[in-house]
């Protein structure tokens, strides 16, 4: 037998030894997640698995460990409490080859604080931004909506039904963090390099305030 037929035997040996430390049910995630391409719930999953939301969670991690265990080319990522397969980072420079990425936009110090306020407070309205910054926030939320950092959350239920404002999955995907938990704090000395900083801007544009 030659050295390639060996070598095939080998690696279709391997791909069995592997394939079964996977349970059905972690086959059925797979699938799923490599289908719907997008984070999915664990509802889903577990409604896919025609099992319980505990159980659909002990899988989808355990999946996540064999994944990463293998150091092949896929990963599972959680991402606020939802779970999407991707690539292994270390591809990316092969992938750039061969797709042509979107440029990410560029987020000015404006649009980095109130996205940090934002991704704190976590829903925060308007008026919570301004509260902070001490400037009209209309620009940097519009912004970030069109990004697709943010998204709006729904009404608050007090006069004026202000809307308010949470991260999307892809802010979280973007900057690496699983949750909101994963979050820094915004304490008072942070706010109040923000409120310089505004401070600064201001005189920039205005002159002296």
């Amino acid at each position: 037998m030659g050295t390639q037929a060996i070598a095939n035997d080998e690696g279709q040996q391997l791909r069995i030894e592997f394939n079964k430390r996977k349970s059905d049910n972690q086959n059925i995630i797979e699938a799923v997640l490599f289908t719907l391409g997008r984070a999915v719930t664990v509802q889903e999953l577990a409604k896919a698995c025609s099992s319980d939301n505990r159980t659909a969670e002990q899988e989808v991690r355990e999946l996540m460990k064999i994944l990463d265990d293998e150091d092949g080319a896929l990963i599972i990522r959680e991402i606020d409490g939802k779970y999407q397969l991707c690539s292994s980072p270390k591809y990316f420079d092969h992938l750039v080859n061969v797709v042509s990425a979107p440029k990410k936009p560029e987020l000015s110090d404006v649009l980095m604080e109130t996205l940090a306020i934002i991704a704190n407070k976590s829903p925060a309205t308007r008026m919570d931004i301004e509260k902070i910054r001490g400037v009209k926030s209309d620009f940097a939320v519009n912004k970030l909506i069109e990004y697709g950092l943010i998204e709006e959350a729904g009404k608050l239920n007090v006069p004026g039904r202000p809307a308010i404002f949470r991260p999307t999955d892809e802010f979280y995907r973007r900057f690496g963090i699983e949750n909101k938990y994963g979050m820094p704090g915004v304490d008072e000395a942070m706010e109040s390099k923000i409120s310089d900083e505004v401070q600064l801007e201001l005189k920039d544009i205005i002159g002296e305030v």
